[in-house]
């Protein structure tokens, strides 16, 4: 086009201009300003008041053109007209696209991590949640895991993000950094406080769940922290499995898992198990002592997460006490089988076993597997309370947990 054709269109194009410069300055506002909050109503405000005036008379100016024109306005015209304002419409869009696409990426890389601290120190402790923890239970960002309840344990989740300095988070994926040696506490006042050494035990081999869950490492670890007055140790373990993925797992014919639950009838809380050297995730509380309760009580054992183990072969236990947290106490256990070997139709995969500690630190158990008779109707075998414990577990055996109006009990 020449001069004097651009001159003949000259009050549009420069209506069009007006309106892409103002809503470019507006969407660069957009796109530069950290939180900007309610800023964001101000931001929509100025397109409205002086962008749909300018949009407005712009539409007119063009209608006017084609009428004037008879439909002949050169293509050209056409996108000095309207190009440069939908190219300004586009710049918050396609950065939040980028922006969007930049936090999927560190996600997906960076996924959410869980962690349980146990306050074994006998002191006070302010747990270093930062950055972005949200925290479930026990202590807080801003309160003291307490000396006096070390049975309740700080269970929070970290959540890393894009702003976070990397070299403040303590993971890299799923694991803990090969760069963390020591533990920093925080002061009463938020500022670093001391730092111990940090031990690290070894991480379970959670290879044979990715297939059946189709999920990463980090959703299904929990890093247990045990805070001693001169060292802290960080016990990687299997999350305990929510009903829906025990499920999954039983429909996926999962071998070899064993979910435990436990009856305590020592007269100490247990505060870390383990079985054959893979940590327990016991939840978010110590394994209290038997409370003497009605024999017909139910949901009363304790669940105590799962392992990888062969109930053909004993079991190693190891865990500590209340009383003396720094003391290892073991014991070896020979789970009974079934007396009628074999599975029955609709027995699950996944094998349990209720554990039951002894005042003398002996272990009994109880192997017992849930039934699915039909849709609707579980049923559950069960090897029964062992004898050596049937004088202490005043609440009965595995199937006390269970509603004996829903759930047979089958032939052992």
């Amino acid at each position: 086009m020449t001069t004097k054709t651009y001159r003949h269109y000259l009050f549009g194009i420069i209506l069009s201009i007006a309106l892409a410069g103002w809503l470019a300055v507006l969407g660069i506002i957009a796109v530069t300003t950290p939180n900007l909050g309610w800023g964001i109503v101000a931001v929509i405000t100025g397109a409205i008041w002086v962008g749909g005036p300018l949009a407005i008379l712009l539409a007119i100016t063009w209608i006017a053109y084609m009428v004037r024109d008879r439909g002949q306005m050169p293509g050209r015209v056409h996108a000095l007209l309207f190009v440069p304002t939908l190219l300004a419409l586009l710049i918050y869009p396609v950065s939040d696209s980028i922006e969007r696409g930049k936090y999927d990426s560190f996600s997906a890389a960076h996924p959410p991590i869980a962690e349980t601290h146990v306050n074994l120190s006998g002191k006070d402790l302010w747990i270093d949640t930062r950055p972005s923890a949200s925290s479930s239970s026990g202590a807080g960002p801003n309160m003291p895991l307490a000396a006096t309840k070390p049975e309740r344990f700080a269970a929070f989740i970290r959540y890393p993000n894009p702003q976070t300095d990397p070299n403040a988070f303590p993971y890299d994926d799923a694991r803990l950094s090969d760069t963390v040696t020591q533990y920093t506490y925080r002061a009463a006042s938020g500022d670093a406080g001391d730092s111990l050494p940090l031990k690290r035990l070894p991480y379970p081999d959670l290879k044979p769940l990715y297939s059946a869950l189709g999920k990463k490492e980090a959703t299904m670890l929990r890093y247990f922290y045990y805070h001693y007055p001169d060292h802290v140790e960080v016990a990687p373990a299997l999350q305990r499995l929510a009903g829906m993925t025990e499920e999954q797992l039983d429909g996926k014919k999962q071998k070899g898992l064993v979910l435990f639950k436990t009856q305590n009838l020592t007269p100490n809380g247990i505060v870390r198990l383990e079985i054959n050297g893979q940590t327990l995730d016991i939840g978010e509380r110590a394994l209290t002592p038997v409370v003497p309760l009605p024999a017909s009580c139910h949901d009363y054992p304790y669940p105590a997460g799962g392992a990888f183990a062969d109930l053909t072969q004993p079991l190693t236990l190891r865990w500590q006490a209340l009383n003396a947290p720094q003391t290892w106490q073991t014991a070896t256990l020979q789970v009974s089988a079934f007396r009628q070997p074999g599975r029955v139709d609709g027995e699950s995969t996944l094998m349990r076993v209720q554990l039951y500690f002894l005042p003398d630190g002996t272990v009994e158990g109880e192997r017992f597997v849930e039934v699915r008779r039909s849709r609707d109707q579980l049923a559950l075998r069960a090897t029964g309370v062992p004898a050596r414990a049937a004088a202490y577990a005043g609440c009965g055996g595995a199937f006390s947990a269970f509603n004996p109006q829903t759930v047979k009990l089958l032939t052992n």
